[in-house]
């Protein structure tokens, strides 16, 4: 019988790793937060569950997960840094990412989730397919647990789990159906071949949820297999008006049934997304924003926060290390990474008497609505927007380029300035930069 994986806090595994904690549970395997007593970094610990370790086929399967990952080397797909074992007892050793994944974000009431931000991290998790597909390797498993997003906004690709190496399966080894059927080709739930056009399909499935709400179809397995394989999706427009006609052809050509009339690669599908951004480059000097569409937003948003302060991330990919709940956790989560060139403007203090913020005071009652303007320099102008309209603002949005800020449509200034008060209720004009900064392409 295999022995277990020791794993209370304090325990020295591979001679190296110390254990701090418990980070998650997927179905396979559990994650431990460690630090590597050698480089005196975070790191994640993956083992396989009890029921699994002592299975030479699941063994072999978590091996082999190791070996699609290692083979990686992208900036969007998480680290494998060693390949370790306690006893006889293996585990893979990853970055420990601090962010949120997509399915923690769709947790809000609101259930779905801002279009730009799909695109944005679309974008990267096509690119990071595309690299992985370059390398022969099929993710299989893309949903919402397996999408990080860090804290200055990169997103990472976890969860290889079940990946496999494309040649491997052409020397005649049978595809098996693992992963969740929600987020699955319909090749890959009658038992054939998965090929890179599978993960097109798990990835529009994946952008279906964030601009609905949920996934095209849902049920138990055998539903699932059969609404996949025979039926057509409600098209997302008819649940979700504001999704762009170009993102719903986008996604509606990614869950074609055929694999040969969806996008050819990633890289086909990227290029598409990209186009459905390209209108949004070329904005008026003022755009004026209403408060009232966004309220699902504003409080996605608050969401973050409340997660934030939940403790301990349970999903499938166990892979994130939480930020702590200070101050700092909203920012760090919303704000842009800018290019500062010089210091950008000092933020004006908030006197040290004032009442906190939303707070009424007690000498002046008509200062009971009166909210702190927050600092919002260095957000993408849609987290702006989200954090001012919370807190009972109105928002308008003037475009001009400023030095020290990357042409990304990063927020810069702010009038009323920052940390002044102004009536809840009243207009907060936010300065960003224009959105005409070439991404890069991988």
């Amino acid at each position: 019988m295999v022995r277990l994986l020791e794993t209370s806090v304090g325990t020295l595994l591979g001679g190296r790793y110390r254990v701090k904690g418990t980070l998650g549970a997927g179905g396979m395997a559990v994650v431990y937060k460690a630090e590597d007593a050698i480089l005196g970094r975070t790191v994640a610990l993956k083992t396989l569950h009890s029921r699994y370790a002592e299975m030479p086929s699941f063994r072999r399967r978590f091996r082999q997960e190791a070996r699609a990952m290692a083979c990686l080397d992208h900036e969007n797909i998480v680290k494998v840094y060693d390949i370790s074992q306690d006893g006889e007892v293996p585990f893979i050793v990853v970055e420990c990412v601090s962010g949120r994944d997509i399915g923690t974000l769709l947790g809000g009431r609101s259930g779905h989730l801002n279009e730009r931000f799909v695109r944005r991290m679309a974008a990267q998790l096509l690119r990071a397919l595309s690299y992985a597909h370059k390398q022969g390797v099929i993710h299989r498993d893309i949903k919402p647990s397996n999408i990080l997003v860090t804290a200055g906004g990169t997103v990472k690709v976890a969860d290889f789990g079940i990946a496999r190496i494309v040649e491997e399966e052409a020397e005649g080894e049978r595809s098996e159906i693992v992963g969740s059927a929600r987020y699955m080709s319909p090749e890959q739930l009658m038992g054939k071949e998965a090929t890179p056009r599978s993960d097109i399909y798990s990835v529009g499935v994946l952008l279906y949820h964030c601009l609905t709400g949920k996934p095209p179809f849902s049920g138990g397995v055998k539903s699932l297999a059969g609404q996949h394989v025979h039926e057509s999706p409600t098209p997302p427009r008819k649940l979700n008006a504001k999704i762009s006609p170009h993102m719903e052809a986008v996604i509606l050509k990614a869950l074609a049934k055929n694999p040969d009339y969806r996008y050819p690669s990633a890289t086909s599908m990227l290029e598409d997304i990209e186009v459905a951004a390209a209108p949004q480059t070329a904005k008026t000097a003022e755009v004026p924003h209403s408060s009232r569409p966004r309220k699902g937003l504003a409080l996605a948003s608050a969401l973050i926060v409340l997660a934030m302060l939940g403790g301990a991330l349970a999903s499938g990919l166990g892979y994130v290390a939480l930020p702590l709940p200070d101050r700092g956790g909203e920012e760090d989560l919303s704000r842009a990474e800018p290019v500062e060139t010089k210091e950008p403007p000092a933020t004006p203090e908030v006197p040290r008497e004032s009442p906190r913020e939303g707070q009424a005071s007690t000498r002046n009652p008509a200062a009971r609505d009166l909210v702190v303007v927050p600092d919002v320099r260095a957000f993408f102008d849609y987290f702006a927007e989200e954090r001012l309209v919370g807190r009972g603002f109105e928002v308008r949005f003037v475009y001009d380029y400023q030095e020290g800020y990357t042409n990304r449509g990063v927020t810069w200034a702010t009038d009323p300035a920052i940390g002044t008060r102004a009536p809840r209720g009243s207009t907060v004009t936010v300065y960003a930069t224009p959105e005409d900064y070439p991404q890069p392409k991988y």
